[in-house]
């Protein structure tokens, strides 16, 4: 049974209550159309499960149909529809404005349940064909109809602010329908608040085989174990596996990195010819599957292990052979899965934060078997992937230009920079490309690896050449950053000592330009310059500094105009003929470092180093959001196509056959949210960036796109520039723009209601959409001249 409703709440309860209270406050003030609480509310949980993995291609609907005695008959809130339609995602939703905990009375309950089961009945039978034919509900109605054989599950989402202590029905069947499956899902406060507060933001599938199933998986366990991990081997009946995907559909697969194919490719037809006609084959036949867990129960039954439940379920290899198993069973009466067995191997997962490390291993490894491209092997190293995304979403603010932010474009392969570019759709967007990602600041791999061992004082490597030297900047990166990634700082001290080798290499001079001198051993002079500027200051130039100003102090260029030149002169007094092969030498390196009578003037060097307080505060909290920033990038990317876009795809694609329906779907969500300034949850950002990879792929012209809609396009600022101001503001800025919002009369309720469910938001990393975005950032400016913001 749920429980009742404690008489003292939980405080961490109430601050989430009045947290989403001020959510819902916020997006109905932002909201330019006026949309009621009840829909802002919906909405936000249907975006909150998505993120969460519990839905997909959600879509706001409301709707209600009253029966002749004005009362209501029918209702729902939202829905869902999974590609290849076997799951339906029902939402209706019970709203108080309140920002109380409350009961939800147990009428109430049942009529929510009694009016989105009636309108999922109906509308499967064909009873909803006298609705508005142009409204939503009508066009849901319909493709439950049209798509009834498809459908193995529907789901309905009781969703509410407040609490629900009631069990809902169990084994729900509609008369005549009695193979769909009806699930009931109750989302309620507590349950919303424990979700935003898992480690993970998603409910473990948790799964008991012998109540659900009816039978425990006889396994064997590794002899030896260890604190990571545990592993067991099981052979599974394939009635076992078929059910699990009835039940949980690809929910299962969640962790898996191949989507299930339908049976049409070799692979997908040879399992199913072999479950139908050779089923006692399968175990031999198949590779099986590889499935991780958090948690596992197991007993001893006769003398042998089993195992009785597992939580936290994935089949992160075998998602073919799963739902090939169901299908197959559902679409063929001569099939047996009581013949069919399918080895696997479960491994246990002990510590949770290991889990995201481990389980892409697995499922990469476990898909071993197929053959993987490597071309160019450094190119993919993962560290050099993670200074790719961390490049992408990392903004700098323009020199030249205090308002503008463009971001540094490291090319991990050759030709990627002209690649992006000429994938860009038009000429427009080609421009704004070039603005975002400037031509001159571009780095590649083997500049990275000359500015780390300059760092690293060792210029002797760096004049051995770009290839010798990036060599040697690998292996020491496999010892640095062999268990751990490099965070934001990482990468902003990259770009910060690309501006000072730049800028000391213009120092230099270029031929015939008045140069300090041979520019044959420029390159070499600039090096060593470097390295001992690094090795005089102990490391300890303010990089931090350099990042966010983009450029070298007069005075500072001064000090190492005078610091080449001085190497200069050591080159020019080796007793070598060619000074060239001395530099590549490491005791020509340490002949330079003995000379301490350099010409630095410290006290003006002084000025650009880091003090002890700001370097702990910098190098000891490298903390980064690389994948927050990356969704904040691809919705920039979105949005960016304007509204025209993505309403003239809806005009297209009704035309021409180049997207499924639930692309459809998203496409006409983002169209609504762009139109609105609304929040586009991380499943309509992945959607979106993909609906757009398809376009370009078929080659479609989204200028002719954009021809078919009548709308005014909607200019809209780039959200990344705001999230960077808000990011660095601190709690205690916040504090201070409410209270002076609140004494200056400068804000309004509402408007400081909307700080204060950002606040939230940044706090939990979670999407703000672009219209509260700017709410807030209009709010600062003006109070800016009450406090620094």
């Amino acid at each position: 049974m749920r429980k009742s409703i404690s008489k003292n709440v939980n405080f961490e309860l109430e601050v989430f209550i009045k947290n989403l209270y001020h959510e819902v406050q916020s997006l109905v003030y932002s909201d330019e159309v006026g949309d009621s609480k009840e829909n802002k509310f919906t909405e936000f949980v249907m975006e909150t499960l998505a993120d969460a993995g519990e839905t997909e291609g959600i879509r706001l609907c409301p709707f209600i149909k009253e029966n002749r005695f004005e009362n209501i008959e029918y209702k729902i809130n939202g829905y869902a529809i999974e590609e290849g339609y076997e799951n339906i995602d029902i939402f209706i939703s019970y709203f108080r404005d309140t920002n109380e905990l409350y009961r939800l009375p147990k009428i109430e309950f049942e009529r929510l349940i009694g009016q989105a089961s009636k309108f999922v009945n109906a509308a499967l039978k064909g009873h909803l064909e006298d609705l508005e034919p142009s409204s939503e509900a009508y066009g849901l109605a319909e493709t439950l109809k049209k798509n009834r054989n498809d459908i193995i599950r529907v789901n309905i989402f009781v969703l509410s602010n407040g609490d629900i202590p009631h069990d809902p029905p169990q084994n729900h069947k509609f008369k005549n329908l009695e193979e769909i499956l009806i699930n009931f899902n109750i989302w309620d406060i507590e349950r919303l608040h424990r979700l935003s507060e898992s480690k993970g933001n998603r409910e473990p599938i948790e799964i008991d085989f012998r109540e659900t199933m009816g039978e425990v998986i006889p396994c064997l366990e590794m002899p030896s174990k260890n604190d990571l991990y545990e592993c067991y081997l099981a052979i599974v009946p394939g009635t076992i596996l078929s059910g699990l995907y009835r039940n949980y559909g690809t929910r299962l697969l969640e962790s898996n990195v191949r989507a299930f194919l339908q049976a049409t490719g070799k692979i997908n037809r040879g399992i199913r010819d072999t479950i139908r006609f050779e089923p006692h084959l399968f175990l031999p036949y198949n590779n099986g599957l590889a499935a991780t867990s958090l948690e596992v129960q197991t007993e001893i039954i006769d003398g042998k292990k089993v195992i009785t439940s597992v939580k936290d379920f994935q089949i992160v290899n075998g998602g073919q052979t799963t739902a090939s198993l169901f299908h197959t069973d559902k679409k063929y009466k001569e099939a047996d899965l009581s013949k069919v067995f399918v080895q696997m191997k479960l491994t246990v997962i002990k510590d949770e934060i290991k889990k995201n490390e481990t389980v892409p291993n697995i499922s990469r490894f476990a898909n071993s078997q197929n053959k993987v491209s490597e071309l160019d092997l450094t190119s993919n190293n993962p560290f050099l992937q993670r200074l790719e995304d961390l490049s992408r979403t990392t903004y700098a603010i323009d020199s030249g230009d205090r308002n503008k932010q463009s971001i540094w474009f490291f090319e991990r392969v050759k030709g990627q920079y002209r690649e992006a570019e000429n994938k860009e759709p038009t000429l427009g967007k080609k421009k704004a490309f070039k603005l975002k990602y400037p031509k001159n600041q571009m780095i590649i791999k083997s500049e990275i690896a000359k500015y780390s061992n300059l760092w690293d004082k060792m210029p002797y490597h760096v004049s051995k050449g770009s290839q010798k030297n990036y060599n040697i900047f690998m292996e020491s990166i496999k010892k640095q950053f062999g268990k751990k990634q490099p965070g934001r700082v990482y990468w902003e001290d990259i770009v910060a000592n690309a501006i000072l080798f730049r800028t000391t290499d213009k120092l230099f001079g270029r031929k015939n330009q008045n140069p300090i001198g041979d520019t044959n051993i420029k390159s070499h002079t600039v090096s060593y310059s470097l390295a001992y500027f690094h090795d005089v200051t102990n490391n300890k130039i303010n990089l931090e500094k350099i990042w966010k100003q983009q450029f070298i102090h007069e005075d500072l260029q001064r000090e190492l105009k005078k610091l080449l030149k001085f190497v200069y002169e050591f080159f020019m007094s080796l007793d070598t003929a060619l000074i060239s092969e001395a530099a590549k030498k490491e005791d020509t390196w340490k002949q330079l470092r003995k000379l301490k009578q350099h010409p630095l003037d410290l006290d003006v060097v002084k000025k650009y180093l880091i003090s002890d307080k700001d370097y702990k505060s910098r190098y000891d909290s490298d903390s980064d959001e690389v994948e927050e920033m990356e969704k904040y990038n691809n919705i920039e990317r979105i949005t960016s196509l304007g509204l025209k876009f993505w309403d003239g795809l809806r005009l297209y694609t009704s035309k021409v056959n180049c997207l499924t329906k639930p692309q459809i779907n998203f496409a006409a969500n983002i169209s609504g949210k762009i139109k609105s300034q609304g929040a586009l949850s991380d499943i309509e950002v992945k959607k979106g960036v993909k609906i757009i990879q398809v376009l370009q792929e078929r080659n479609v012209s989204f200028e002719d796109v954009k021809k078919l809609s009548y709308e005014t396009d909607i200019v809209l600022e780039d959200a990344t520039k705001i999230i960077n101001r808000l990011k660095d503001m601190d709690s205690e800025s916040w504090k201070i723009v409410i209270a002076i919002g609140e004494k200056t009369q400068k804000l309004n309720y509402k408007e400081i209601s909307t700080i204060k469910a950002i606040q939230t938001k940044l706090r939990k990393k979670e999407t703000i959409d672009l219209n509260r975005l700017q709410i807030v950032d209009k709010a600062l400016d003006k109070v800016k001249k009450f406090v620094k913001v």
